[in-house]
C-alpha cells in the first residue's frame, strides 16, 4: 500500500483511544501520515456562559469565568498533546498534532480536504425525540458525516485492522466509479469485500439481469461477492449484522459497513434512503464508512488486483 495521510481529530474519549489506536496501525503498515487535531471550543464556551452584558449584575464575572475556563481548557489540550505524541512514538508513526480555537467541526474541514480519510471515535447517543421546533441535535462526529468532504470512518470499539469492507449501495443508485473505489481500497488494505444492493422493488429490472448489468459496466467486480436483499416494509434495515459475511464463530473481526453519502440537495443520503445521522444512531455497528460519493479516489493505493474477493466461509 502506498503512503496516505489520515486525519484523526481526538479528545481524552475511550472512543478516541480507540480511533487512534486503529490509525497508527494502519499508518505504521503503509509509512502514512497521520494528523491528529484537538479543537478548544470557545463558541461553545461562550454559550454556555450565556451572557454577553451587563443585567442585574456586571460583566466581570463572567469574563472571569470564561477566561479561567479557557485556561482549564488549553491546559487539558497540552496533556492530551504529550499523552498523544508519546503513545504515537510508540509505534513509529509520523505523527503532527495540530491545536486549534473556534468551532471543532469546521476547523476538522478544514484541514480534511488535505488528507485521505478521517478517523473519528464515535460514542452512539440515545434515541430521543426531541420537539418538532427544536429538530435534531447532533454531536460533533454527526456534524461530520454530513459535512465531511472526504470519507468518514466512524469507531466504536477497538479495531486492529479491516479484514472486510461490507459495502451497501442501493439498486436504485449505483455509482460503479464509486464501487470501483471501494473494492481497490479494501484490497490494498489487503481485506476483502462484499456488496450487497439494496433493493426496495421500486426498480423494474430483475435481480439477475441487473447483476449481469452491473458486471458488464465493470468486468472488475466479481459475481459470486454480489448479494441482493430487499429493504424490510419500513424501507430501512433493521440490522446490517444479518447481512454479509461473519467469521465461523459468529463474531465480526475488522468488518466495516461501507455506506455512500448522497448530496440529495438539502442534506446528505445514505444507501438506505435516511440522513447518515438516524443510520448512525439506529443500527449496531462497531465501525462505519460513509464516502461521499464526489469523492472520487481510492481511500488507499496499491498494486492488488482484484482477485478473490467476496464472501467469508
Amino acid at each position: 500500500m502506498k503512503p496516505g495521510s489520515f486525519l484523526l481529530p481526538i479528545n481524552g474519549s475511550p472512543e478516541s483511544l480507540f480511533a487512534s489506536e486503529f490509525v497508527w496501525s494502519l499508518a505504521s503498515n503503509s509509512q502514512s501520515k497521520v494528523t491528529a487535531q484537538h479543537t478548544i471550543d470557545i463558541f461553545g464556551t461562550l454559550q454556555f456562559l450565556g451572557q454577553e452584558k451587563a443585567g442585574l449584575i456586571g460583566s466581570g464575572p463572567y469574563v472571569a469565568a470564561y477566561e479561567s475556563i479557557c485556561q482549564s481548557l488549553r491546559a487539558i489540550a497540552s496533556k492530551l498533546e504529550d499523552s498523544y505524541s508519546a503513545r504515537a512514538s510508540s509505534h513509529q508513526v509520523e505523527s503532527t498534532f495540530i491545536c486549534a480555537e473556534g468551532d471543532p467541526v469546521e476547523e476538522v474541514c478544514k484541514l480534511a480536504p488535505a488528507h485521505d480519510l478521517l478517523v473519528v471515535g464515535y460514542r452512539k447517543r440515545a434515541s430521543v425525540d426531541y420537539p418538532a421546533c427544536q429538530g435534531m441535535k447532533l454531536s460533533r462526529a454527526e456534524r461530520l458525516a454530513h459535512l465531511s468532504p472526504i470519507p468518514v470512518l466512524f469507531v466504536q470499539k477497538p479495531i486492529q485492522a479491516v479484514t472486510e469492507f461490507a459495502i451497501f449501495v442501493s439498486m436504485e443508485h449505483v455509482n460503479v466509479n464509486w464501487l470501483k473505489n471501494c473494492m481497490h481500497s479494501a484490497l490494498a488494505i489487503g481485506a476483502k469485500y462484499s456488496v450487497t444492493i439494496l433493493a426496495s422493488g421500486v426498480h423494474e429490472e430483475p435481480a439477475a439481469s441487473f447483476v449481469r448489468d452491473l458486471i458488464a459496466a465493470d468486468d472488475e467486480i466479481e459475481e459470486e461477492c454480489i448479494k441482493i436483499v430487499s429493504l424490510n416494509e419500513s424501507g430501512v434495515l433493521q440490522n446490517f449484522g444479518q447481512l454479509g459475511s461473519q467469521s465461523k464463530d459468529g463474531v465480526d473481526h475488522g468488518r466495516v459497513i461501507v455506506l455512500p453519502t448522497i448530496d440529495s440537495g438539502e442534506h446528505r443520503i445514505t444507501s438506505t434512503g435516511e440522513c447518515p445521522t438516524t443510520l448512525m444512531r439506529r443500527v449496531a455497528f462497531e465501525t462505519i464508512l460513509l464516502w461521499p460519493e464526489e469523492f472520487t479516489r481510492p481511500l488507499f493505493k496499491g498494486e492488488t488486483v482484484l482477485l478473490k474477493a467476496g464472501w467469508y466461509d
